[in-house]
């Protein structure tokens, strides 16, 4: 008799504090959180099929998995994800560099990846170029293709009128008519995303870039919660993911991978199948790659 309420004791705890934790789970994200996100490869964009693919795709989805919620990707221009998430319509944007401004109206989570900027030349004509600090664009006259939308770094910054005054300057629509160009030999070289403009242009124009040594800048790179979120608990647990899923490697292994993609193989989809998690995408017409700036950038 003894035994068997020890037993009965040991269930009734054991399941009470089943219940409770799957209470405090759900009570987390009892609805799927809504993520804004835009075309920009090979962050995230919609592939033919209508699924949202991408690295920060994955990179989130790991984090959903985590803590056992679902995610609902809207395809939308960034300044309409912007405003929604200021008015809490929208709960999450990714890939965000921290501002300012943005803080207003967002919460910052810890830092999911890095992001890097650098200097990229033709794979033919890299024996020909040596730049190791930022005045060896000046000295060797050397032509630097930047799309207008994007943060550069403050050498950028700094001497982007003297780039225009000594000819050395060639704005571009985007970082795909950027590529173009240099193609077509309009630039010498061209500044970007260190994992975004190899994907261009190898997809659109089967180009083969590579980096300079020199670094041109670094940002850590968060996701945007809105300080309309429901749950105020959400950007703790959104934190212990990252910090857990770090810890592992996980997210230092998502990038490796989009790093190594060969996209002359695989154009416009993922080496590998995207990662499976609850999650449904709202998608806003057909997919349409422009080459564009990142979503949150």
């Amino acid at each position: 008799m003894i035994l068997k309420n020890t037993l009965l004791f040991t269930l009734l705890f054991c399941c009470q504090s089943y219940i409770v934790w799957g209470q405090n789970a759900q009570s987390i994200c009892p609805e799927p959180i809504k993520v804004g996100f835009n075309d920009w490869a090979p962050y995230s964009w919609v592939d033919d099929s209508g699924k949202a693919v991408g690295l920060d795709i994955d990179m989130l989805t790991l984090v959903a998995n985590n803590l056992g919620c679902q995610v609902k990707f809207i395809h939308m221009p960034i300044k309409r994800a912007h405003q929604m998430l200021k008015s809490g319509t929208l709960d999450m944007m990714m890939g965000a560099s921290y501002t300012k401004e943005r803080e207003k109206y967002a919460f910052f989570t810890q830092s999911y990846r890095d992001e890097e900027i650098r200097l990229f030349t033709k794979a033919d004509t890299l024996p020909q170029i040596s730049i190791d600090k930022w005045q060896d664009i000046f000295s060797l006259k050397l032509k630097l293709l930047v799309p207008t939308y994007g943060w550069y770094g403050k050498d950028y910054l700094q001497s982007k009128a003297e780039l225009h005054n000594q000819g050395l300057l060639v704005i571009s629509q985007d970082a795909a008519q950027s590529v173009r160009m240099l193609a077509y030999k309009r630039g010498d070289i061209l500044i970007g995303d260190s994992i975004s403009l190899p994907y261009i242009a190898n997809q659109s124009e089967g180009l083969a870039l590579e980096p300079l040594p020199l670094l041109v800048d670094s940002n850590k790179i968060h996701f945007m919660l809105s300080k309309q979120t429901k749950s105020s608990g959400l950007l703790q647990e959104i934190n212990n993911a990252i910090l857990t899923l770090s810890n592992r490697g996980a997210l230092a292994k998502m990038v490796n991978k989009w790093q190594n993609i060969s996209v002359a193989q695989t154009p416009k989809t993922s080496t590998e199948e995207p990662i499976q998690a609850p999650a449904v995408i709202d998608n806003h017409g057909a997919f349409n790659y422009t080459g564009q700036g990142q979503l949150s950038r």
